[in-house]
């Protein structure tokens, strides 16, 4: 008896593993305000998921072109980039300002913000990301 209820416990952990979705599915990431005069920008990363994540801080990527693609941690052509993982909670959220000028990344007339994040396991760091897109454009275009 014991060795079957052990065996329907680990069934019923691995299939919530299995089907659990893309971090991509449970985190939203949402412009709350931009400025394009001053390219100041106020962003929300939620965590609307019943498991913790993952994500990269400070590392946003402006693109008018929104990949999907999983990549690993990312490099720079200076050398050692300073980033690092940073845990969110479930139900949790946490609000970023930065700089993203109109002449810069931010010209393009749909840019989108994204941040790379993965599930928490038990190890702070991730071996693939997906980029969590926000829903709407950055300077609002």
């Amino acid at each position: 008896m014991k060795t079957f209820v052990a065996a329907a416990v680990s069934a019923v952990a691995l299939c919530g593993c299995v089907t659990a979705g893309p971090v991509t599915e449970g985190l939203t990431l949402s412009v709350r305000a931009y400025d394009p005069a001053s390219g100041q920008y106020e962003l929300e990363l939620r965590n609307n998921s019943s498991r913790p994540a993952l994500y990269l801080h400070p590392y946003f990527i402006f693109s008018t072109e929104l990949r999907r693609d999983a990549e690993p941690f990312p490099l720079s052509p200076e050398g050692t980039l300073m980033v690092h993982d940073t845990k969110l909670a479930p139900g949790k959220s946490v609000t970023f300002t930065g700089r993203c000028s109109s002449q810069g990344h931010c010209a393009g007339q749909r840019t989108h913000v994204a941040v790379l994040a993965c599930w928490f396991t038990e190890e702070f760091t991730c071996q693939r990301y997906l980029r969590v897109w926000s829903a709407t454009p950055l300077n609002g275009a």
